[in-house]
């Protein structure tokens, strides 16, 4: 497989291509619009964005938020979510019809239809970010260059139409939510509509969805205040473009955050997460001081000369932009966490903030009086997430702000290493089913360059896509003269066998990968010991610890404060729940769930489908249901 091919094979990579598409074509679409409107009709056209952004929020009911936690559950929760979306949908288009035809308001008419259609666009995005990762980072590449483009069209060949420029930014959601529909219609879906389950996908999804409004309203507040107290469009249009420029720079934490470092779990995440933030918060002062000190010509050079006056909303806007770093990445943690009452009051006490200033100084300050709401706002949430995560984890404040030299030490051979050594060289031994399943997670998630694949099935060695596939048994006897910078992967079911080639590896002083799928949840706490496997769909929570050579197989939970011996194995859909503890060599069955604050002895087998509810003691063979009750 070539470098090329293997970059774009690489979620990651294609992650951080997205989030370039996303910015430069945002921000070519925004130079546009502005010169095609000018500052008076743009005004008028982001209040009406701001209005359907915030009326999507509201009326998806938080629903596309809840969707990894029913994942987890059932693999076929993607039937159910997509037909409650489509149920929503359809709901909306035919009120929006209704008030289309009713009203004869044009604008609110296509404002509720622009609504409907982001409606369903956000569920099934995010299902689909889930589901195929890659397919869905190119489809927002592919929504977002034709955005662009039809943008290019109106802007050369039609004079100013708000009417046209709503349907393209429509058109934009649409594309997207076509091509997403159509990656998750495959050969399994079904139409499934369950009222029952759609009910307690509902309650479920309340404190989501209160949270995912004020964060929304928190950012688009500003703009449906300001009409409201009669400020007027072409001022307006001012603020919404400082808003705008400074908006596209709050991508920079999320670029470090989802692709520098959604990387295996481990001890040190902590140090990453502060890793992160050091460098993104550099990053963001870095560009807020560029963009503050040639803002004028910025503004000239984007936007025309009418735009030249918003730019002390930019400034306003850009001493805001530090405290986002905080709010992007350790915003994460909070769900995560389980944390959502404190992150909603946390967004309550900001968005409150952010209204009650915007109300009392509009009228004396006018829109920098909201400019300067806003930076509190933020400065109020960020700092607040920012003591939380200081709190919690122990972290100076010299680890939360500019990057040290140590850090500039990791980022260089980051950025000027040779190609082949831009990742580490890993060995997988076995080529089974199970090896097949971890060899995908290896090409899915990019974090190692699998270079060989060790079995005796492959009697003379054998070149596919990059790859060499060898005979085990002669490669074992010439360990001690293998490049030390390789790292191995004992991918065999059979949990002895694995023992015995692990400890063949360890005597020879080898080191040992940890896999992690892309798709799987470890909290930031969770310790993962050598060789380890966590794959697709499954969880593992708070102040757990994972032994060595652990297998978490796809759907498994493991809950928090967990310890876990070696070569322990959950099966596919186990659940451990808190508090437990496993000893070494268990096998925990497919479909098992163990109750909290279980003991369970070396080499047990906890049979599939059980529900195990006392303790049990080493080499207890298997238990079935009625044995543990």
């Amino acid at each position: 497989m070539s470098f090329a091919a293997r970059m774009f094979n690489n979620a990651f990579f294609l992650t951080f291509v997205k989030k370039g598409f996303v910015v430069l074509n945002g921000i070519i679409s925004l130079m546009l619009v502005a010169r095609y409107f000018g500052p008076a009709m743009r005004g008028e056209y982001m209040f009406i964005v701001n209005v359907v952004i915030v009326g999507t929020t509201i009326l998806n009911l938080g629903i596309s938020l809840i969707y990894p936690h029913f994942r987890k559950q059932d693999k076929r929760a993607k039937n159910l979510f997509v037909s409650y979306s489509f149920l929503q949908f359809f709901l909306y288009l035919l009120v929006s019809l209704l008030i289309l035809i009713f009203t004869k308001n044009v604008i609110l008419g296509i404002s509720a239809l622009l609504i409907s259609v982001n409606v369903l666009n956000l569920p099934v995005t995010q299902i689909n970010l889930v589901e195929n990762l890659k397919q869905q980072s190119m489809i927002i590449i592919i929504s977002s260059l034709i955005n662009t483009a039809l943008i290019t069209l109106a802007f050369f060949l039609t004079s100013e139409n708000l009417y046209l420029i709503l349907i393209i930014f429509g058109l934009k959601s649409y594309v997207s939510m076509v091509f997403s529909l159509a990656s998750l219609w495959d050969k399994d879906f079904k139409f499934t509509i369950v009222p029952v389950k759609y009910k307690k996908m509902t309650a479920l999804a309340f404190l989501p969805l209160l949270t995912s409004f004020l964060i929304a309203i928190n950012y688009q507040a500003d703009i449906i205040i300001l009409k409201m107290m009669s400020v007027d469009f072409y001022h307006i249009g001012l603020y919404s473009t400082g808003v705008a420029l400074a908006e596209y720079s709050w991508m920079i934490p999320d670029i470090f955050k989802e692709v520098m470092f959604h990387h295996n779990a481990r001890k040190d995440d902590v140090k990453r997460m502060t890793f992160s933030i050091r460098l993104g918060f550099t990053a963001v002062v870095s560009v807020a001081i560029l963009v503050i000190a040639f803002g004028k010509p910025i503004l000239g050079f984007l936007f025309g000369a009418d735009f030249v006056a918003a730019y002390p909303i930019v400034v306003w806007m850009f001493l805001a932009v530090p405290f986002m770093v905080y709010t992007k990445i350790i915003g994460t943690l909070f769900s995560a966490n389980g944390g959502w009452r404190f992150y909603f009051i946390t967004l309550l006490i900001s968005v409150l903030l952010n209204i009650g200033l915007n109300v009392a100084l509009i009228p004396s300050f006018h829109i920098y009086g909201s400019a300067f709401a806003s930076v509190i706002s933020y400065a109020f949430c960020g700092v607040t997430m920012l003591l939380w995560f200081k709190r919690k984890y122990k972290v100076p404040f010299r680890d939360v702000l500019f990057v040290k030299w140590e850090d500039m030490q990791k980022v260089m051979p980051f950025l000027f290493r040779k190609k082949a050594s831009s990742v580490e060289s890993l060995i997988i031994i076995g080529d089974g089913g199970h090896s097949k399943m971890v060899q995908n997670i290896v090409r899915e998630s990019g974090t190692y360059r699998l270079t060989e694949v060790w079995d005796d099935k492959h009697r003379e060695p054998v070149a596919r896509d990059g790859i060499i596939y060898t005979a085990l048994d002669e490669k074992l006897q010439g360990l001690t003269q293998m490049n030390e910078d390789v790292v191995f992967f004992v991918a065999i079911g059979d949990n002895e066998i694995r023992k015995k080639i692990a400890r063949t590896l360890a005597l020879a002083g080898r080191k040992f990968a940890v896999i992690v799928h892309p798709t799987a949840f470890v909290e930031a706490t969770v310790e993962i010991g050598e060789g380890s496997l966590v794959m697709a769909g499954s969880i593992v929570q708070a102040n757990t610890v994972l032994g060595k050579h652990v297998i978490v197989n796809s759907g498994a939970t493991v809950e928090h404060d967990i310890s876990v011996g070696n070569f322990v194995h959950f099966a596919p859909g186990s659940v451990v729940t808190g508090g437990c503890t496993v000893a070494d060599s268990v096998l925990i069955g497919a479909g098992s769930v163990v109750v909290p604050n279980i003991s369970i002895g070396a080499n047990a087998v906890v049979r599939a489908g059980s529900t195990l509810t006392r303790n049990i003691e080493a080499n207890t063979l298997e238990y079935s249901r009625k044995k543990t009750e």
